[in-house]
């Protein structure tokens, strides 16, 4: 359930004068939900769920997962016969590129 919801669910728990198993059960919501619901309020600081912390209450809000998350391009690695790693950039520009290519000629 979201916040939102819970929170309304709760309030009508308080006003309802049963037990939290009772009002869970009724509505088909597991006692230790509205238990854990409770104490996330209570946390974010809201005393009591009442009608006008409903209103004035901390939002949770769901935030979707993006489709396509824009991916850093990897940089060229080029792992030497005697272990040394050598890492190019991602992006860097042909002279660099050449320059790294031909110190890697002459220190083999």
């Amino acid at each position: 359930m979201r916040a939102r919801q819970m929170r309304r669910v709760l309030a009508h728990w308080q006003r309802s004068g049963l037990t939290l198993r009772e009002f869970g059960e009724k509505r088909g919501i597991s006692p230790s939900t509205l238990s854990w619901w409770r104490q996330v309020f209570r946390r974010a600081g809201e005393e009591a769920v009442n009608s006008t912390a409903v209103e004035n209450a901390v939002a949770f809000t769901e935030v979707p997962r993006p489709a396509k998350v824009p991916r850093t391009p990897a940089p060229l690695e080029i792992v030497r016969h005697n272990g040394h790693l050598v890492r190019v950039p991602a992006g860097a520009d042909t002279d660099t590129l050449q320059q790294v290519l031909r110190a890697l000629q002459t220190t083999c």
